[in-house]
């Protein structure tokens, strides 16, 4: 019986070490190049009022409801909707950034950093996390980038359709 508890209590050790050596630190990164006028950019993404027509995390975060309720609410430095609340925490001028809450109170940053090179804009958005040394949630971050990137990605297209001529 000694064996089998102290066997546990190793094993334990060694997967408490393993995820250990995983980064606290994550973050999820696209790009996308618009053929539009960078103020244009700026001011659609600077603007929380306006993600709904084009920010995908902002329409899923609804769990399929379409229906607006009173704690949908939007401004252009606060956005509710659903389960999920987004802060514009900081603007500058080429970068905008946002803090994005769920309903459990976890929290992570936004930063949307504009540039324009021969005329055309390139959109840099990042999503920065912070998990704490639970084992389940640093594995459970070796993930975020392939459930966050396509979505990511479709908000970018749906902002680059949204804004370039036709």
């Amino acid at each position: 019986m000694k064996l089998i508890i102290a066997s546990v209590i190793v094993l334990f050790g060694v997967i408490f070490f393993l995820f250990a050596l995983f980064p606290s630190a994550m973050s999820v990164s696209r790009v996308a190049r618009i053929n539009a006028p960078r103020d244009s950019v700026y001011q659609e993404i600077s603007n929380l009022g306006t993600w709904r027509k084009w920010n995908e995390l902002i329409r899923r975060s609804r769990n399929g409801d379409t229906r607006k309720t009173l704690s949908d609410l939007s401004d252009s430095n606060r956005l509710k909707n659903g389960n999920l609340t987004v802060y514009l925490v900081k603007k500058t001028a080429d970068s905008v950034i946002t803090q994005w809450q769920d309903s459990s109170g976890r929290s992570f940053l936004g930063t949307y950093i504009v540039t324009e090179v021969n005329g055309q804009v390139i959109l840099q958005w990042n999503l920065d996390f912070h998990v704490r040394w639970y084992p389940w949630e640093k594995l459970a971050s070796m993930f975020y980038d392939k459930q966050l990137g396509p979505i990511m990605e479709q908000s970018l297209l749906n902002l680059r359709k949204a804004l370039e001529p036709a």
